[in-house]
C-alpha cells in the first residue's frame, strides 16, 4: 500500500539516464562527503517553506537562469539534486549532463518524503 501512495506523489522506479536515484539513507552519507554538492532545484518560495541543509538552490523552471548558473559550476564534484517529488529533478540531472556533469544523485521520492534534518 505504501509503494502505491509514494508511486503517486512520486517519482521513483523511472528510469533515469542522466544519473542513479538513491535513498535518503544514501544520499545523507554522501551529503557529508568532500567535494558534495546538495542541489534544490524547486522554487524560491518551496525553498523557503523548508529544505535540506547546506543546500544550494537553483530553479530549474527557469531555464535559461538555471542552465547559465549551473555552467558556472565544477564538473567534477558530486552533486545530490532533489526536487518536491522526482519530476523536476531528473529534468535538472538532464541538462546537467548535456553540460558535462557526470557524478549525479537524485533523491527517491524528493523532499515530500524527506524525513531528515530540515532547514
Amino acid at each position: 500500500m505504501l509503494a502505491g501512495i509514494c508511486g503517486s506523489v512520486c517519482v521513483q522506479a523511472q528510469n533515469n539516464p542522466a544519473g542513479k536515484t538513491i535513498s535518503q539513507k544514501k544520499f545523507e552519507r554522501l551529503s557529508k562527503k568532500k567535494n558534495t554538492i546538495v542541489l534544490d532545484v524547486r522554487t524560491t518560495d518551496e525553498y523557503k517553506a523548508g529544505h535540506i541543509p547546506n543546500a544550494t538552490q537553483i530553479d530549474v523552471l527557469k531555464k535559461e537562469d538555471f542552465k547559465a548558473q549551473i555552467a558556472g559550476l565544477d564538473k567534477n564534484k558530486t552533486y545530490l539534486v532533489y526536487c518536491r517529488s522526482g519530476k523536476r529533478s531528473k529534468d535538472a540531472m538532464s541538462i546537467m549532463k548535456e553540460l558535462g556533469f557526470t557524478k549525479l544523485y537524485d533523491l527517491v521520492c524528493g523532499f515530500t518524503n524527506w524525513t531528515g534534518v530540515k532547514e
